[in-house]
């Protein structure tokens, strides 16, 4: 599989448009889809902001590792948010009819309804 190919995986996996990657980069769209489509290659600071932020190793990216797992703690927890962001995409959710587009009241909702939810399964957890 070609970078290009590796890095439109794993910004679907974890579930942002090229519009979201390119502003969280600072960088346009139109590059986003350069690289996606292996017109372009990334240079090494942002072949490393994009592994960050897909959570991937650079190796993956490159070719040279087959798995895309990183060793750090956040990879299960970023595996889960994706595995939920993609039920609720299926369910067809008011938050997803635009595109995954909302504002950031609506962000803001849905970090206090995780903060909640940790909080939750911890009390749960701590009552077992």
């Amino acid at each position: 599989m070609s970078l290009g190919k590796r890095l439109k995986a794993a910004r679907k996996k974890c579930g942002l448009s090229q519009i979201q990657v390119a502003e969280k980069l600072n960088i346009s769209n139109q590059v986003i889809s350069n690289y996606e489509r292996d017109f372009r290659d990334p240079d090494t600071k942002t072949l490393k902001q994009l592994s960050d932020l897909y959570n991937v190793s650079t190796d993956y990216l490159v070719g040279r590792q087959t798995t895309e797992n990183t060793n750090d703690n956040s990879s299960k927890w970023n595996k889960t948010f994706n595995e939920v962001i993609q039920e609720l995409k299926e369910e067809d959710t008011l938050l997803f009819k635009n595109d995954g587009d909302f504002d950031e009241e609506t962000a803001l909702l849905i970090k206090k309804a995780l903060k909640n939810g940790i909080k939750l399964v911890d009390d749960l957890k701590k009552k077992e």
